[in-house]
């Protein structure tokens, strides 16, 4: 059954995890499965200065990001962009795509998702 009531809690009360497949990447799930909400989690993600995440896809899951500070380096398909702090992005479902922080400071976004199970599939 689905939360039909508000959530409201702090960042700071969600455990943060190492993304196993990341290098110096880190994950809160600040709203997800265990929420019971139905229609999208939305994620923290932080990565260090030299982390980085490999190329990789999903196949049936669309992302939205915000990114809350610092920059980074983003392949997403051939192309590779730099993006900082108040830009957005859009990646598609099945498109191939790396996260790299070559920079001194660490990178937070946003990454916001359907509900459901993500699946990740490394291409490297």
């Amino acid at each position: 059954m689905s939360r039909k009531k508000p959530i409201v809690k702090e960042s700071k009360s969600v455990e943060i995890e190492k993304v196993d497949r990341g290098n110096d990447v880190f994950i809160q799930k600040l709203i997800a499965g265990k929420d019971e909400v139905e229609n999208c989690f939305m994620r923290k993600f932080t990565i260090k200065p030299g982390g980085s995440m490999p190329f990789h896809r999903h196949e049936n899951t669309d992302h939205v990001q915000y990114i809350l500070d610092g920059k980074m380096k983003v392949s997403l398909g051939d192309e590779t962009y730099v993006v900082e702090k108040g830009n957005s992005l859009y990646i598609p479902s099945k498109l191939k795509h790396s996260y790299e922080n070559p920079y001194d400071e660490e990178v937070i976004f946003i990454c916001i998702v359907p509900a459901g199970k993500i699946e990740t599939k490394i291409l490297e």
